[in-house]
Formats: C-alpha cells, structure tokens, sequence
C-alpha cells in the first residue's frame, strides 16, 4: 500500500520513521519530497551528457516495515536530467546518494525539492538493511570492489 503525506507524518510523530530535517512543505499526497544538498566534488552545474552524483540534506531512517521508492521530481525531468530507478530499503538510515544523467546544461538545485520518495507498507517486517550503504552521510561513491568506477568525494553548496 502506498503512503500518503498524512500517513507519513504519522509514521514521524510515533516514531517508527524519521527524516531529518524536514518541513510541512515537503509531505506531499502520495509520499515526501527530498531537498538536493550535495554534488560530487566542488560542481556547481549539471552539463550535458554528464554523469553526477549528488545527495539530499535530509538524514532517513526507515522502520523494519516500510520501503520508499525515489523518483526525479518531473519540474527536474522536464528540464533534461534523469536518474535510474532507485529504492530505499527497509532499515536504511543515512543521506540518499542519487545519480544524475544531464541531458542539458543547468544549475544544480541545491536547496530545491528534487526528488519524490514514495512509501510504501511492506506485507510484514523485514529484515533490516545492513549493506555496505547504511549510516552513509553526504555522497557516497560505489562501494564495490568488483566495480571499477570513478570514485567521487563529497562537497557540500557551502
């Protein structure tokens, strides 16, 4: 079942889920809109034909019996920028690294709602993700040694 903003706020106010910080703004009908805070290294605008790594300012810790799903907020979409389907796991806590493919030349958006988190409840408990992503804070890089990528560094706006 998906999660409205009013069930979401709920799932705060008892405790079980936590997003931090966040305003009232950012529940929406179906689910939380995320605020873009990091870029990999010191970028300041997407390019064309680009990749990037970027991260929201919020910190989420997600209960044993939800999971969300992350979308680009289509304001974003509309104005070139994709990023792949993304999930966040039940028993996640940390800041969300999202990939970025530029498809136009932009600014980045810090401090703008960029990405839509759609919740949904879980059939029953989970078992709690305990990957090599948990407690992740700003962006974090691929943590694969099997993988063979560019590593990048984190950098806040400031």
């Amino acid at each position: 079942m998906i999660l409205s903003g009013r069930d979401l706020a709920w799932y705060i106010q008892v405790g079980k889920l936590k997003i931090e910080p966040h305003v009232s703004t950012q529940f929406q009908q179906n689910g939380f809109d995320a605020i873009l805070d990091y870029a990999q290294d010191t970028h300041f605008e997407f390019k064309k034909g680009q990749f990037y790594l970027v991260g929201t300012r919020e910190v989420i810790t997600m209960p044993d019996d939800l999971m969300a799903f992350v979308e680009l907020r289509s304001t974003w979409a509309r104005c070139g920028l994709l990023i792949p389907p993304t999930i966040i796991d039940a028993g996640f806590s940390g800041n969300l690294t999202l990939e970025v493919a530029a498809f136009a030349d932009m600014p980045i958006p810090f401090g703008e709602r960029f990405a839509h988190l759609v919740f949904a409840r879980l059939t029953g408990p989970a078992d709690p993700y305990r990957g090599k992503y948990q407690g992740q804070r700003g962006v974090t890089g691929a943590v694969n040694e099997a993988v063979h990528c560019t590593s990048f560094s984190s950098a806040s706006r400031d």
